[in-house]
């Protein structure tokens, strides 16, 4: 004997992953000075800010899965994930630095990485609000429209998670530009 069913849909799971890959950017010179004009000479390039001493870049893919349970769609599964890549200046004469050139670029190096890395830390944080959020979204039974509307969701969010990485950017800054290194390569 055959049952009557009926098309049960669990609640929705969803995730946030990330990777990181970080990558050296060889940089030459032995004084503040020398390493300071090589790194402006041969900047790291940001594909959305242009030269730069360091970097965060990334790419985000989305897997989504809907359907319709209780007359209504519903997202059954969500998996956001970002691939960042995080790169760093790496001296590359620093074997024949002075012990004070070297603690000068060690110090500036660790100031990069934490300005990076908090930039990585603004987007997981967002991840973290935004995920959740567009695993409770609903729309019309039949689900036609859902995935597009999710997306556009996710869409929105990441581009508030953008307005807030301009604002640390522009709060950060003058720390970064104020690092010991910086001031003994430019005399300030």
């Amino acid at each position: 004997m055959l049952l009557p069913c009926c098309a049960m849909v669990s609640p929705a799971w969803a995730g946030l992953s990330y990777t990181t890959q970080y990558r050296d950017h060889p940089v030459r010179g032995t004084s503040p000075p020398e390493i300071w004009r090589y790194m402006n000479a041969h900047p790291i390039m940001d594909p959305d800010d242009g030269a730069a001493y360091a970097n965060l870049t990334h790419d985000h893919d989305l897997s989504l899965k809907v359907a319709t349970s209780n007359g209504a769609c519903r997202v059954t599964s969500l998996t956001f994930r970002w691939n960042f890549v995080l790169t760093l200046p790496k001296a590359a004469d620093y074997a024949r630095m002075s012990a004070a050139n070297k603690s000068l670029w060690t110090n500036f190096v660790a100031g990069l990485k934490r300005h990076e890395e908090t930039h990585r830390s603004i987007f997981i944080k967002c991840g973290q609000t935004f995920v959740p959020e567009a695993t409770r979204l609903t729309g019309p039974s039949g689900c036609v429209g859902m995935q597009r509307k999710v997306r556009r969701f996710i869409d929105q969010r990441y581009a508030s998670c953008m307005a807030q990485q301009k604002a640390f950017e522009k709060r950060d800054r003058s720390r970064v530009l104020g690092l010991p290194f910086i001031r003994a390569a430019t005399g300030r």
